[in-house]
């Protein structure tokens, strides 16, 4: 994990695949122990981290 930047308001960091499940994955596992905030933010990352796997794309002209 990397901390880009700090203001009072917010906080930038960055994080790779691994790092991000480990903070998500024990979260969702023990959903009962958290806020509805807690849950909202580790749902939006646990997405994030499937679209970091999910590369699919169209293949060009797939359709005609």
């Amino acid at each position: 994990m990397e901390k880009i930047s700090m203001e009072a308001s917010r906080i930038h960091i960055v994080l790779d695949k691994k790092e991000l499940d480990a903070l998500v994955d024990p979260i969702i596992r023990n959903a009962e122990q958290f806020s509805g905030e807690v849950l909202d933010m580790a749902y939006l990352l646990a997405e994030e981290s499937y679209r970091m796997e999910n590369d699919f794309g169209q293949p060009p002209h797939a359709f005609g």
